[in-house]
């Protein structure tokens, strides 16, 4: 089954003024800009870590596109895969594609086969207010190749901005909103797991908990390390 990683990527605050005035919110839009985050299990074991490196941003018709260099690495520091991911800003709204939450390990053992992807843009309005509904966010996938075939679909619902706390993590403290969201996985069995986090003005995501759907903790992610 494939492996997913809902890992909400963290873009830097851009210092062209015309563009920042367009995409200003909770995301840096930064060229350079590191953002280290450190996942862990229940019992606190450290589990993965995820470095992101802003490599560039340009203005076109669709916004301004961001261009992100993103490494995953193991409990022991092992590096496990990099891939280049590109997201998206327009009209004070950043938009993240769902594409990027598939495995690119699971893609490349699919070269061979038929694969086809159909996805909806996350969105995240620079504007939140506690009770704000925010939209949904849905990726699909199709398999076929041989005799094998295989159906996958991600559906990230019920999103809410729940509060405004400050939170502290490794990187600091930080006022943030908290948004929850229900998350259903449909391939061969059928997942759902319920999400909180944490984001920043400029900073984008500090933390995030998961739980299963009896609402015991699975796991959770921090914001280790923010170079701007």
């Amino acid at each position: 089954m494939k492996k997913l990683f809902f890992t909400i990527l963290i873009i830097a605050t851009f210092t062209i003024t015309s563009w920042s005035q367009a995409c200003e919110g909770f995301y840096p839009l930064k060229t350079g800009t590191v953002i280290e985050m450190q996942s862990f299990s229940a019992k606190d074991k450290l589990t993965a870590t995820n470095r992101q490196t802003i490599l560039e941003a340009d203005e076109t018709d669709e916004g301004l596109i961001i261009k992100v260099k993103s490494e995953q690495f193991d409990e022991k520091g092992n590096a496990i895969f990099e891939q280049e991911l590109q997201m998206r800003c327009k009209d004070n709204v950043f938009y993240m594609d769902m594409e990027s939450f598939l495995d690119p390990n699971t893609m490349k053992s699919m070269q061979d086969m038929e694969v086809t992807v159909d996805a909806s843009d996350l969105a995240f309005p620079s504007r939140m207010e506690v009770g704000q509904t925010l939209p949904d966010g849905s990726v699909s996938m199709k398999v076929s190749g041989g005799m094998a075939m295989l159906n996958m679909t991600v559906n990230i619902i019920n999103r809410k901005v729940e509060a405004f706390e400050s939170i502290t993590v490794p990187a600091g403290t930080f006022d943030c909103y908290k948004i929850t969201y229900d998350t259903d996985v449909k391939s061969i069995v059928k997942v759902t797991t319920t999400t909180a986090e944490w984001i920043a003005k400029n900073v984008g995501m500090v933390r995030s908990e998961t739980y299963d759907k009896k609402g015991k903790l699975t796991g959770y992610t921090v914001l280790s390390k923010f170079i701007p």
